[in-house]
């Protein structure tokens, strides 16, 4: 039995009578002085609540489990060839991209004629296959004009993955080309990406993910990608996920990759290419010599800036820059984390970026990811609200989303920092997290020396929170609350303003971290309804890349959406369109159709954030700071 997607763990934890509509609660029964036994609670099996209409309580009535989703990807099938090679075929590979006969039946190279998007015909193609365990997954079709596809539905994995079993290494390249280049060298242990890096520096490589466990097993992994911007930001994203002790960098002389260096110098200098591979300075001490190449790329192509919110006023304020900490402080209940995470979860939405959490207060793990549902759809997962209930379909969709970019982190009984960031290094290696959530500091198993000082802990706590943001490159939060808050009297009794200095433990958290930023509802005291939030960046520490210490205080908390709107605007909305599309719109199937332009879009919100991403690069907008 399931229940919103969810597998039931232990049903009925508070042995309530089968069947029953109503019951005591759990809750307050037994502590009420005046009719104990009063059924008081509400039960809704079918959601698996219960609401007590006395203390206000809502229950869950049984602990779960995620159900894991099963993809059903299209195998393609191999059909070997029945006929040699043709001689164009043979002349344009092994004479003018120099590739062996060997290397191409090695790799079982076909000549097909396959019908290509780009061209809308049939076209002669080189059919790369990509095996694993001798299984076909998937087949990567290229044309004379360099057009390219792979099968639709079909898993995406490395190129020749089944070369590193029983490898001691492997060379990583961008190309089908280059894996043929170096195995023509003599390197059958090469594997490569099905589409490339990009420039852009948001760098996927999700089709490692399930086979994580064949690299763990190498002593080396060869980087040879393409010299160029593209391949620099791969090469970065492979160091990051793999540790800077597993890595050799190849270089081709100045030339552009694997198969260029075999046109134009050869198999003995690609090889050479491979013997002078070098190793990753780990050693602590470094010159700016060392250093050098980082500098001019710094130098030609500007330092790494942070990247938008998606809300302009905030992105004036602060922005999202990878190897930063950040402490996000406020009061209490104040929806410091809901803030957080639906931030993460607009930019998983817009750009695909995966999120680690720890927020053991965000018990049972079902409430979490509700929280996230809920935000996501703008719609309830509780039957209870008829009028704001979501749809199955809503919820599946918000499942498949959630399931894919956010990552909750609860060990069974160990919640130290190092247990942490050890199930983060893991995450960052097989799923490719970018941002880490710790949610609050006072949730962490502290082991703080007897009569020690505080100070001195949180600075040493501090500088390994700093220390894995800058090492995996990774946008490390930590919440952490305030002090009780004091009513101003000069101010109609609302509480003194949030800061700095006032986060318990004291100000050696604002001291040690990149930025500091706060959340914090200022009319709280006087009006608890009040759906008025302000956001403030008190503390940036590099602001010609972040942002400028500023304050938003025209945000709203809309609660039965789950969302928080500036300018009554929320970049989640569009999220909506897609389940009811605007009126100069039309649903079609999987699509929606604009009939002003007559624009075709899938329904699917990631592809239309690449599409939306895609021109915004071509526009070449600047941060607005």
């Amino acid at each position: 039995m399931d229940i919103n997607g969810f597998e039931i763990d232990q049903f009925n934890i508070y042995g309530i009578k089968a069947g029953a509509t109503t019951s005591t609660c759990p809750k307050c029964s037994a502590d009420r002085k005046y009719n104990p036994k009063q059924k008081c609670l509400s039960v809704f099996w079918d959601s698996g609540i219960g609401k007590c209409n006395h203390c206000g309580e809502t229950l869950q009535l049984h602990t779960f489990k995620k159900k894991v989703s099963v993809v059903n990807y299209k195998r393609p099938v191999f059909v070997p060839l029945s006929r040699p090679y043709s001689d164009k075929f043979t002349n344009y590979l092994c004479n003018t991209r120099k590739i062996s006969l060997n290397a191409l039946e090695s790799l079982k190279i076909r000549e097909v004629k396959e019908w290509m998007p780009q061209t809308q015909k049939e076209e002669n193609c080189i059919a790369f296959d990509y095996f694993y365990d001798s299984e076909l997954y998937n087949t990567k079709f290229r044309d004379g004009s360099k057009n390219f596809k792979l099968v639709k539905d079909a898993e995406k994995i490395l190129y020749n993955l089944d070369s590193i079993k029983n490898s001691k290494y492997v060379i990583f390249v961008e190309g089908e080309m280059d894996v043929l280049s170096w195995v023509t060298a003599g390197k059958k242990a090469c594997v490569s990406v099905p589409n490339g890096f990009t420039k852009t520096g948001k760098v996927n490589l999700d089709y490692i993910d399930n086979y994580i466990h064949l690299f763990d097993a190498l002593d080396w992994i060869y980087v040879g990608v393409d010299n160029d911007e593209a391949g620099r930001n791969g090469k970065d994203e492979l160091i990051r996920r793999f540790g800077i002790d597993k890595i050799k960098v190849i270089e081709y002389q100045g030339l552009k990759d694997a198969n260029e260096c075999l046109i134009k110098a050869g198999v003995e200098t690609l090889l050479a290419c491979f013997d002078n591979a070098k190793e990753i300075q780990i050693d602590g001490v470094f010159t700016a010599n060392q250093s050098k190449q980082a500098i001019l790329d710094l130098y030609r192509n500007g330092q790494k800036r942070g990247t938008t919110t998606y809300f302009p006023k905030i992105d004036r304020a602060w922005t999202w820059r990878e190897g930063e900490t950040n402490i996000w402080t406020g009061y209490q209940n104040e929806g410091k984390t809901l803030f957080f995470l639906q931030l993460c979860l607009i930019r998983a939405i817009k750009e695909g970026v995966k999120v680690a959490v720890f927020s053991p207060e965000n018990m049972p793990k079902t409430d979490f990811f509700n929280d996230l549902i809920e935000s996501l759809i703008g719609k309830s997962v509780d039957p209870y609200y008829k009028n704001n209930y979501m749809s199955e379909d809503e919820l599946n969709f918000a499942i498949d989303v959630i399931d894919k970019y956010f990552f909750l982190i609860h060990p069974d009984n160990d919640f130290t920092l190092d247990t942490i960031l050890e199930k983060a290094s893991f995450l960052v290696k097989k799923n490719g997290i970018r941002t880490l959530l710790i949610d609050p500091y006072n949730t962490i198993d502290h082991h703080q020396d007897k009569g020690g000082r505080e100070d001195l802990y949180i600075s040493k706590f501090m500088s390994q929170l700093k220390k894995f943001a800058v090492e995996k490159d990774v946008s490390v939060n930590l919440i952490a609350h305030q002090n009780t808050p004091r009513p101003n009297d000069k101010d109609e009794g609302r509480y003194f303003k949030p800061n700095l200095n006032n986060i318990k433990g004291g100000g050696t958290f604002a001291d040690k971290a990149d930025n500091v930023l706060i959340v914090w509802r200022h009319n709280r005291a006087i009006d608890f309804k009040d759906a008025q939030v302000t956001f403030e960046s008190q503390k940036i520490k590099k602001q010609k890349l972040v942002g400028i210490p500023n304050l938003v205080d025209d945000i709203i908390f809309d609660i039965r959406k789950q969302r928080y709107f500036i300018d009554n605007s929320s970049p989640l909305e569009e999220i909506d369109q897609l389940f009811t599309p605007s009126k100069n719109q039309i649903r079609e199937s999987d699509q929606i159709i604009d009939l002003d332009s007559g624009q075709v879009f899938s329904s699917n919100p990631l592809d239309l954030a690449a599409k939306r991403i895609q021109q915004e690069e071509l526009t070449g907008d600047t941060p607005p700071f």
